[in-house]
């Protein structure tokens, strides 16, 4: 059953450490369900295989996903400061692990195959992507084709194909009322996986069992009823309720996560929290292997800017927001880690400009987080499936919508600048020089925040924006599946393949 996204799961989340989203905190989701099917056990060795021909094939190492998958090996949670010395706690337990890339076939760019052994000399398999944003899906296990994104409590109960009826039939006798059941089979043996939203405890003679707590920030319910999930839907609710866009998405988010209007509220606030904490930090650590280092500071000691201390600010406060990224600190990826500065830096500049409080930021990333809802559940954010219009260009729509919403704009005005910023952006590609998440990821984070002012200020005076949103969504998806894979986050084309960029490259394996 595919959810709904949620605000804080799939949009503006996680809180995390790591170069990028789909990398590091993905990986170590997965890393953590993996932990979890390991049960009492450890996990002795394990082999994580790449396909050659996918984006991991030359990311893995350069954005973070061995380091990801390691920390969630360790249970280390997406914002534990240990993340970027994975491979020494790693090596302090004794985990035998390695990472290797091959040919294996088609299949999904962001996809991990795993291998492991447990200390009771148990063998198990899995196989597993990363959708954008931080999400994952395990979507095969031991041979079963299974699909769990972390959101729910979930029971996987293997048996012989003999006994799965029957022993399904009683197994749902005891469930709580709200459940998912499901059966597979794979060369005589039936898995049984159930998904509750509430933790339960089942035993069974003669079967395996194994049960895994949620990875992610909000828990999935059984069968949510969210009020809209379109940019057509937004629009046709609120002809007949008089709420405002940021409004919309407390109760959107309420519905599809259970939580009160008041827990979404202070959810927002508590993130606008971790970023003024992270901005309060005068320095972060230079790392070593980073093509720049902290470049917030060279704006900020620049006073012949054009367009004064606005402009200024707006670059200033998303490269802050990316330095804290690359120097491994806490950031919240908002939709990507690869694309955490637009969204957040532009906001916080104009909070600057305006002295815009906490509640206020908060309401801005509500509305930005209700159009990334809508790219969500009808596209990516995943630059590996539609390059970086996916990442830098969705974070420009939904900045646009905040920018809007600080305006006061009725909410068809929110809408529209949003898909303004988008279409200005379409074909958007993905190159990282080095492989790095840093150039020329930041000067597309600082193009996307100027975007979003300008097409908010477009909107808001009554500029046409002729394509409507969720149409605009649609031709970004078409757009992205239709640029080549080599621009597609692979290094393998466009700036990524410069003389240049190929000697950063060769100088991190050096070392």
């Amino acid at each position: 059953m595919k959810q709904y996204p949620s605000i804080f799961n799939d949009v503006i989340g996680p809180v995390m450490i790591g170069q990028s989203s789909s990398h590091t905190a993905a990986s170590l989701r997965i890393g953590r369900v993996i932990r979890q099917l390991a049960g009492n056990s450890a996990v002795k060795s394990i082999k994580f295989c790449f396909d050659s021909k996918s984006s991991l094939a030359t990311t893995h190492s350069t954005q973070g996903s061995d380091i990801g998958l390691l920390s969630g090996l360790l249970g280390f949670e997406t914002y534990d400061k240990r993340i970027p010395d994975a491979v020494l706690y790693a090596d302090e337990e004794g985990i035998d692990y390695s990472f290797e890339v091959k040919d294996i076939g088609p299949g999904h760019p962001n996809a991990y195959y795993v291998d492991f052994t447990c200390s009771d000399g148990r063998r198990l398999t899995l196989t597993a992507i990363s959708a954008g944003g931080g999400m994952m899906e395990i979507t095969d296990y031991a041979g079963f084709p299974v699909s769990i994104d972390g959101g729910f409590f979930e029971t996987l109960i293997k048996c012989a194909s003999s006994q799965s009826e029957d022993l399904a039939e009683r197994t749902r006798k005891i469930l709580p009322a709200k459940h998912l059941l499901s059966i597979s089979e794979n060369n005589g043996y039936s898995l049984i996986n159930i998904k509750t939203e509430k933790e339960i405890k089942l035993y069974s003679p003669n079967t395996e069992i194994r049960q895994i707590k949620p990875v992610l920030t909000v828990i999935s319910q059984v069968a949510p009823q969210v009020p809209f999930v379109s940019a057509r839907g937004i629009l046709e609710f609120s002809k007949h309720y008089n709420k405002s866009f940021w409004e919309l998405a407390v109760l959107y988010e309420s519905k599809r996560s259970g939580l009160s209007a008041q827990a979404v509220m202070r959810e927002m606030t508590g993130i606008v929290d971790t970023l003024q904490q992270s901005l309060a930090v005068p320095e972060y650590r230079e790392v070593k292997e980073r093509i720049l280092q902290n470049q917030a500071r060279l704006i900020e000691s620049n006073d012949n800017v054009l367009g004064g201390s606005f402009n200024r600010n707006v670059i200033k406060y998303v490269t802050r927001f990316m330095d804290i990224k690359t120097s491994m600190g806490v950031f919240v990826a908002a939709p990507t880690a690869g694309a955490c500065g637009c969204l957040s830096g532009c906001i916080f500049a104009l909070g600057e400009e305006l002295g815009l409080g906490y509640d206020d930021l908060a309401k801005a990333l509500l509305s930005a987080g209700l159009v990334g809802v809508i790219i969500a559940r009808h596209s990516t954010f995943a630059a590996e499936l539609c390059g970086c219009q996916a990442e830098c260009g969705a974070g420009s729509a939904m900045a646009a919508a905040a920018c809007a919403g600080i305006l006061a704009s009725p909410v068809k005005t929110c809408l529209a600048a949003a898909s303004m910023a988008l279409q200005n952006i379409l074909g958007l590609v993905c190159d990282p020089v080095g492989n790095k998440v840093e150039v020329p990821c930041l000067g597309k984070n600082i193009l996307g925040a100027f975007n979003a002012i300008a097409s908010a200020n477009m909107a808001a005076s009554g500029y046409a924006e002729v394509i409507p949103l969720d149409e605009t969504i649609a031709a970004m998806d078409a757009v992205g599946r239709s640029i080549p894979r080599e621009l597609r986050c692979t290094g393998l084309g466009g700036l990524s393949t410069t003389k240049t960029s190929i000697r950063y490259l060769r100088s991190y394996e050096q070392n």
